[in-house]
């Protein structure tokens, strides 16, 4: 029996260039698994829902309390979660 190659079929060929750029498809970005988050990114200020004042240190000692702590928290649920803290404290 003699062996050949598997033959050659032709790409398909899309009609509509949409469909033609999406079946060309793409590769998926590379994340390096070690980097920390933010690292190899142009340095640019952090987002945030909240608008902190530009002569306070009050968003860093914020993100300075949530990463102290034992779990990492989704900003946006640590500051509820010190919302709820300090309404319950005032009694409310």
């Amino acid at each position: 029996m003699a062996l050949s190659s598997k033959p050659k079929r032709p790409a398909p060929v899309a009609a509509d260039p949409i469909d033609a750029f999406i079946s060309k498809g793409g590769s998926v970005p590379a994340v390096d698994p070690v980097a920390e988050p933010g690292e190899g990114k142009p340095a640019k200020a952090p987002q945030h829902p909240l608008k902190f004042p530009g002569d306070s240190d009050l968003f860093e000692r914020l993100e300075s309390a949530r990463r102290a702590t034992a779990v990492r928290l989704p900003r946006n649920t640590w500051i509820l979660q010190a919302i709820a803290e300090k309404l319950d404290r005032d009694g409310h």
